[in-house]
């Protein structure tokens, strides 16, 4: 059975993602069209299934016991907060806001 253009491109998608180059590098070295396969990547990117998806927080268990309210908070423009809780850094908290 031949090979389907949606075949040939989800071979190559599986290869670009194993191979740790940028999408620019690995078209140069298949020799293939950077426009097509950014085309078929985003197509197969949103064919993933939500799992494998990465989670924009994951939660931090610290040793350490931890006052009940936080000592500051900073909260960014589009409404996410990070609470500090315990010693504050100064050199932390100036990262947070960079």
């Amino acid at each position: 059975m031949e090979k389907t253009i949606n075949d040939t491109y989800r071979e190559l998608f599986t290869n670009w993602q194993q191979s740790g180059l940028s999408k620019a590098s690995f078209c140069h070295r298949e020799g293939i069209s950077k426009a097509s396969f950014y085309y078929w990547s985003k197509k197969f990117a949103t064919d993933l299934p939500a799992a494998n998806s990465p989670v924009g927080f994951s939660r931090i268990e610290v040793a350490d016991p931890v006052l009940p309210t936080p000592l500051a908070r900073i909260t960014y423009p589009s409404g996410i907060s990070v609470e500090l809780f315990g010693p504050l850094d100064p050199d932390r908290i100036k990262a947070l806001l960079v």
